[in-house]
């Protein structure tokens, strides 16, 4: 399945109930440099998503999305409209909608994950799924994205070790935000050092008293 606008969507679904429960899976490029669009998507869809009953997950690097969604198809038709007029996306490609029984994530959250390579080789041994690297699903198969979902169905969000890999709502793992910090430490070291050194040779040279 590849589909590449709304109404091709809907034609898509036309024999499926307004009310059924759905899974809709759909990959995009990211068309923007701006950070704050993760921080959007995720402030939008913790109130969206819980007053819509829509639960599913978000995956990105720098350059792809992967979302799942599970809803009503009114609800998630209705937002996949949104998505593919979003200038946040391009190349839209809805490569997976069916009808199922039940919700597979019973956590509303949209869980944002950052796979960037570095986080993508943790989260590839944790799941298995290291023959596949790095992440870049606009050319896995179909087959391989289901795979994919699944293997993310696994893991425990509320129970997920440390060592592994964490994500906070903008999408940025736990290791980066350390690093972060650590660069910011290093760099106020930097500063009074340098300041220290320079105020150590004004003095020696009588510049300043």
């Amino acid at each position: 399945m590849n589909i590449y606008s709304h109404d091709k969507l809907e034609k898509s679904m036309q024999d499926t109930p307004t009310n059924a429960l759905i899974r809709l899976i759909y990959i995009s490029d990211i068309n923007t440099a701006d950070s704050s669009v993760f921080a959007h998507i995720q402030h939008h869809s913790e109130s969206f998503n819980k007053e819509n009953h829509i639960a599913g997950f978000l995956c990105n690097n720098n350059e792809s999305f992967l979302q799942c969604l599970e809803g009503t198809k009114e609800v998630v038709s209705s937002l996949m409209q949104r998505i593919f007029k979003d200038k946040n996306h391009k190349d839209v490609d809805v490569v997976f909608s069916k009808k199922i029984s039940g919700y597979s994530f019973t956590d509303w959250r949209m869980h944002s994950i950052n796979l960037n390579d570095s986080n993508w080789k943790k989260f590839s041994n944790h799941t298995q799924l290291t023959d596949i690297s790095p992440f870049k699903p606009q050319h896995w198969p179909h087959w391989f994205v289901d795979h994919f979902i699944e293997s993310v169905k696994t893991i425990d969000y509320s129970n997920l070790d440390k060592d592994l890999i964490t994500f906070d709502k903008l999408g940025y793992s736990d290791v980066q935000k350390t690093l972060a910090s650590n660069n910011v430490l290093f760099y106020i070291f930097l500063s009074v050092l340098i300041s220290s050194a320079v105020a150590i040779l004004l003095f020696r040279y009588n510049v300043i008293a």
